[in-house]
């Protein structure tokens, strides 16, 4: 699968990153209780769901494309 280099898919990727590393650079481990660590545990499941979100987008350009 060949990723492309628009700048939405670009926008995208860069978003997600940001909430990954906002969810595992904040104080607090998710293993932890707290709240810090329900911060965490949320922003990592936001980038985690925007990245999936991104190659769902992807794969439903290429298909549209393709037709």
């Amino acid at each position: 699968m060949k990723l492309p280099h628009s700048p939405r898919f670009i926008r995208d990727v860069v978003v997600a990153g940001g909430f990954v590393a906002i969810g595992i650079l904040a104080p607090g481990s998710p293993i932890e209780g707290g709240f810090e660590a329900h911060l965490g545990g949320i922003s990592l499941g936001l980038g985690l769901g925007w990245l999936i979100k991104s190659f769902i987008d992807l794969h439903g350009s290429r298909h549209a494309q393709q037709s």
